[in-house]
């Protein structure tokens, strides 16, 4: 299987480093100082629009083959979290109370019908290529958790291009948070790891994040309710033991975060479990998180009367505290060479910060980037298909509308780069951009996700922009347009084949160039001199 740099390594941080003196007394000593929580609300719920699943993939020119009638692209229908009481921890973390005294923060995520906990893709150790392995619909993806609701506390310094704001924009939009909407990648050139230029996409804000992927998936820490087969079906129940909670990466340098065999000192990453459910009634699969808040609740998971004071091991009890104070620590301890860094700026608030005011789960922050597997390896390891929040197709600017100022700025943007050939693969100025690397990149104002920037896009706004089929953007479509189909004709169906600069006479978007294009054309043309239909060949 190849890769590409949209792919995270089996090593996630580059090299090992060293442990970091620790002041531990001191971090006692401080929280034995701080006032007790103030009561909470003990969740919220949030809903996310039903049916907008929409497939973006990411490998080279977008083409991978999926099947989303056998394989259905997962559809995220609300997710609630907040302070969990269970039972019985040490039995079933996953039964119990909502309850704001809880020890333990509890994270729900609906999605209509029946999907399934992800296989491997041949990455980061996996021998093997099984997306499907537990089911036919897997749901894989990121869920970002910013419990300080900081914007410029933690990160991402690698892996951006798999989270929200590497992402929004394949859908279509911005984010309409003013606080992230101007750090989201507008193209793949943001992808540059510098921290310093913007947009900044790897300022985040995430300070934890769940992983749903099938590296951390492991057979043997699976606990089933049907053990007949190895497959999550209709009404059943798994539990999944694994690494799948993580603290934000963009912390790791500076921490002495310890120890996963395998994993970088720095890397906070305690096994977790996590639900699988299905209920056959409602159609719904609801897939839970639950981890402790403080070492309280990481006692009572493990059975044990004893509470062991923070430190920096995962290894023994561990919860959000211990990870918030171990940050604390982290910063305040950190060396002159240290703080010089660009990628400090990350950790460097929490030096002044009481981890103890943000375990309130239902203030925390969360953003989503949901997906599925290619039904064969590709470079790219996930086809995306829901995130959350949600981004209003057409709202170029982040205001949370899809209006004539947003078709200004597709318009200038077609102005400004039709023809330039580092943007421009046809390198011809003729009313639409073929984008550089589609699939890998992409474009904000490619609303439609076919990988050109066109009047399809701007009818998805309202606007009137020249026909797709007006390939020499003259306000016509005549006999020289139909001159660059025949140029660009392939000769045959489901070829996948585009000549330099032919993307655009894909007008029925299969593909290739055929004669199914050609008779596209022939209802728009209009010939010489007559405007185009606006509406012309768009499916």
């Amino acid at each position: 299987m190849k890769h590409s740099a949209a792919q995270p390594r089996c090593v996630r941080c580059p090299g090992i480093r060293r442990g970091r003196p620790m002041i531990w007394t001191v971090a006692l000593i401080l929280s034995g100082l701080l006032p007790p929580a103030a009561a909470h609300a003990d969740r919220v719920t949030s809903q996310d629009t039903h049916g907008d699943a929409v497939a973006r993939r990411t490998d080279a020119g977008a083409d991978g083959f999926i099947d989303p009638v056998n394989h259905r692209l997962p559809d995220l229908l609300s997710w609630t979290i907040g302070t969990w009481k269970p039972g019985n921890p040490k039995i079933d973390p996953f039964s119990g109370t909502w309850a704001n005294t809880g020890d333990f923060f509890r994270l729900d995520l609906v999605f209509e019908g029946l999907v399934n906990p992800p296989g491997p893709v041949g990455c980061c150790g996996e021998a093997a290529f099984e997306p499907f392995r537990y089911g036919p619909c897997p749901v894989s993806g990121y869920i970002e958790i910013d419990v300080d609701q900081d914007a410029d506390t933690g990160g991402e310094l690698e892996w951006f291009s798999l989270r929200y704001l590497g992402n929004t924009s394949r859908f279509g939009g911005l984010p309409r948070q003013a606080s992230i909407s101007e750090r989201a990648a507008i193209d793949a050139r943001a992808f540059d790891g510098n921290l310093v230029t913007p947009p900044q996409v790897e300022r985040s804000g995430e300070d934890f994040h769940l992983e749903l992927v099938g590296w951390e998936t492991s057979a043997s820490q699976i606990e089933r309710s049907d053990t007949s087969d190895w497959l999550f079906g209709t009404g059943e129940t798994w539990v999944l033991s694994g690494c799948f909670f993580h603290r934000a990466h963009g912390y790791s340098p500076f921490s002495s975060a310890c120890c996963r065999t395998g994993v970088s000192i720095g890397n906070y990453e305690p096994p977790v479990k996590m639900q699988f459910s299905h209920v056959s009634m409602s159609d719904r699969t609801t897939v839970s998180l639950v981890y402790p808040l403080t070492n309280a609740g990481s006692a009572s998971m493990a059975g044990s009367g004893v509470v062991e004071p923070a430190d920096a091991l995962f290894t023994n009890q561990n919860s959000v505290s211990e990870g918030l104070w171990e940050l604390v620590i982290s910063a305040f301890a950190a060396t002159s060479v240290d703080r010089s860094l660009p990628e400090f700026a990350l950790i460097a608030p929490w030096e002044h910060k009481n981890p103890d005011e943000y375990l309130d789960p239902a203030r925390w922050r969360v953003t989503m980037l949901l997906g599925s597997g290619f039904t064969s390896p590709e470079d790219a390891l996930f086809v995306w298909s829901d995130l959350y929040p949600d981004v209003k197709t057409g709202d170029l600017n982040g205001d949370g509308n899809a209006d004539s100022a947003d078709l200004g700025i597709l318009d200038a943007y077609l102005l400004q780069n039709d023809g330039d050939p580092s943007i421009d693969a046809d390198g011809q100025i003729n009313g639409s951009i073929e984008i550089v690397g589609f699939g890998p990149s992409f474009s904000l104002c490619d609303l439609n996700y076919d990988g050109l920037v066109d009047s399809d896009d701007g009818a998805m706004i309202g606007g009137s922009l020249s026909s797709r089929a007006d390939f020499d953007h003259d306000g016509d479509i005549d006999m020289v347009d139909f001159g660059h189909l025949q140029v660009c004709l392939t000769g045959g169906s489901g070829t996948g084949l585009f000549g330099p600069g032919c993307r655009n006479a894909d007008l029925d978007r299969d593909f290739d160039v055929d004669q199914d294009d050609i008779g596209v054309f022939v209802q728009c043309a209009s010939g010489p001199a007559i405007a185009a239909d606006p509406t012309c060949g768009r499916n």
